[in-house]
């Protein structure tokens, strides 16, 4: 008879990162515990720390969710054809 030894739990950091508007720029926006967002310009490798509550940070979509989702837009023919209604035979 084998014995079954479990692999001891591991701890799985999850970064929640969401697209993001601070005032006029666009970018990235990564969740740090206690501490606020680090906002990314898109295409920058600088970030700034904001804070919870500054009413310039707007989340839009998670980034991990909105990807997932334009890639089974586009395997499912994409946005067009979704709308025209192509392939589900009307």
């Amino acid at each position: 008879m084998a014995t079954v030894t479990p692999f001891p739990p591991t701890r799985k950091v999850s970064h929640v990162t969401h697209y993001a508007y601070l005032g006029n720029v666009y970018g990235t926006a990564e969740l740090l515990n206690g501490s606020g967002y680090l906002f990314r310009a898109e295409g920058e490798r600088k970030a700034t720390l904001v804070s919870y509550t500054d009413a310039n940070l707007v989340l839009l979509g998670r980034v991990d969710l909105t990807d997932a989702q334009r890639a089974a837009d586009d395997t499912a023919g994409g946005l067009a054809a979704q709308v025209c209604g192509y392939g589900k035979g009307r």
